[in-house]
């Protein structure tokens, strides 16, 4: 707001606040009437559009009155815009608002994107560049929509991504089918209630704990981008992927025992996931959110319980995070060894740290683990040993070990490309961050899939 240039009110437009200014010879008279005596002549311009519009934030509320309505609401907390109109808007509210009020109209401002079109031009009907929103509201749902432009938003103008507003229609899809699987395994009486009796149940509600705190951190520094993908993966890959897959023999019909601790861990699981969602996917949360037992009111009036550190279980984590990491392993095997998802697979186990989840990475792998003395076909690397394959049946692991091969040659060249292009200054110097950060998270891609081979 420093050394600013004096601004022309003035604007010669049909509509908008005639200027309260009137003439008669030399004189000049400011006033909203003009002064008695003949002759005056209000002036037939009229104030600049961000002259009113920098009175809002206090105008609204009853301005000049000293009403109850400016008293509670003025400043306000965050004002959000696009940076085209920094100084034609923002700066003009804030001088209005010092001159007027005393005070500045609002404590943070927060610049988001303009979305162009996917080939980069600004969207225009002219250009014919424009996207309607409803059209993608037909084709992929409000919430889709709105995750979409959350997870392609940052501080600077980006394409529109029709990937990610797949991405957030997948979402209410994967939560929608979750919650109707979940339902259909809970009594009604049950209540949400936090009764872990197993590993994976301290997993769950430790990784439930670090999204609602990263979410919400997100959120606060309007990191909306990161907060919609955090939310993502854990409704994805960790709610949906893992742990509902391993409860699923837990919550069969003819396991009695522990039933109902589980079933009231999994409402509590699925009521806290709906409280974390309403932000991003307000809608599909929302109709969800009468079916699960002793819900209450609107979702939208609950309150949410803030993040606690001492909810976290690291050692639980580690645990599951162990036993992630093998079946994943096991999984690449047999897709690059071409093994049939029925084909039976023999193994033989060598790490300790997967002892205690031997049976759930068997039924995850589609392995059976069997004590052999044949020598082993394939050795897969695991958290704390190996994975040893004893017999694959007619799986041709010669050809499987060269596919493999030719994967990983492939792979390291990109990753050669990729870092070559982050080692020039003038590529991370000159490109916008977003296409720099891009090229990083692809680096971090190719060396996990590197890894996994």
């Amino acid at each position: 707001m420093e050394n600013i240039r004096p601004w022309c009110l003035s604007r010669q437009l049909w509509w908008g606040h005639r200027l309260p200014v009137w003439y008669r010879g030399e004189e000049i008279h400011v006033g909203l009437d003009a002064p008695e005596g003949d002759g005056w002549v209000q002036d037939e311009d009229v104030l600049d559009t961000w002259f009113s519009s920098a009175l809002w934030p206090f105008a609204t509320l009853g301005w000049p009155d000293s009403t109850p309505e400016l008293e509670a609401f003025y400043p306000t907390n965050v004002l959000s815009t696009a940076r085209d109109i920094i100084f034609l808007w923002v700066a003009r509210m804030v001088m209005m608002g010092i001159e007027f009020t005393g005070d500045v109209p609002f404590a943070e401002v927060y610049v988001h994107s303009v979305i162009q079109a996917p080939d980069g031009r600004r969207m225009s009907k002219s250009l014919g560049t424009g996207i309607d929103p409803l059209d993608e509201i037909d084709k992929h749902g409000a919430d889709g929509v709105r995750f979409g432009l959350l997870a392609m938003s940052s501080t600077q103008d980006v394409r529109y991504s029709a990937e990610k507003v797949q991405q957030g229609q997948q979402l209410a899809n994967k939560l929608w089918n979750a919650m109707r699987f979940g339902l259909t395994m809970i009594e009604p009486s049950t209540r949400p209630e936090a009764l872990p009796s197993a590993v994976e149940d301290y997993w769950i509600l430790s990784r439930l704990e670090a999204a609602r705190a990263g979410i919400a951190e997100r959120i606060e520094s309007y990191d909306l981008a990161h907060a919609a993908l955090e939310l993502y993966d854990f409704v994805y890959a960790e709610l949906c992927d893992w742990y509902i897959e391993m409860v699923k023999p837990r919550l069969a019909e003819d396991v009695i025992e522990g039933r109902g601790e589980l079933q009231s861990t999994l409402l509590y699981v699925l009521t806290e996931t709906l409280a974390l969602s309403h932000p991003i996917i307000p809608f599909v949360s929302e109709a969800i959110w009468p079916h699960l037992p002793g819900a209450e009111g609107l979702l939208a009036g609950r309150h949410a319980p803030d993040a606690d550190p001492q909810r976290r279980d690291l050692e639980a984590e580690q645990q599951v995070r162990n036993l992630i990491d093998a079946v994943q392993a096991i999984r690449g095997w047999r897709s690059t060894a071409g093994a049939p998802a029925k084909a039976e697979v023999f193994a033989r186990l060598k790490s300790d740290d997967l002892l205690p989840m031997s049976t759930m990475v068997e039924r995850l792998a589609r392995i059976e683990f069997r004590d052999s003395d044949d020598d082993p076909i394939a050795s897969i690397p695991v958290p704390g040993g190996s994975i040893e394959i004893t017999d694959a049946g007619e799986v041709d692991t010669a050809a499987a070990d060269q596919r493999r091969d030719r994967q990983r040659q492939q792979i390291e060249l990109q990753i050669e490309r990729a870092s070559a292009k982050l080692g020039n200054p003038g590529f991370v110097d000159k490109a916008p961050p977003a296409v720099v950060e891009a090229e990083r998270e692809k680096v971090a891609r190719l060396e996990a899939e590197l890894k996994a081979l």
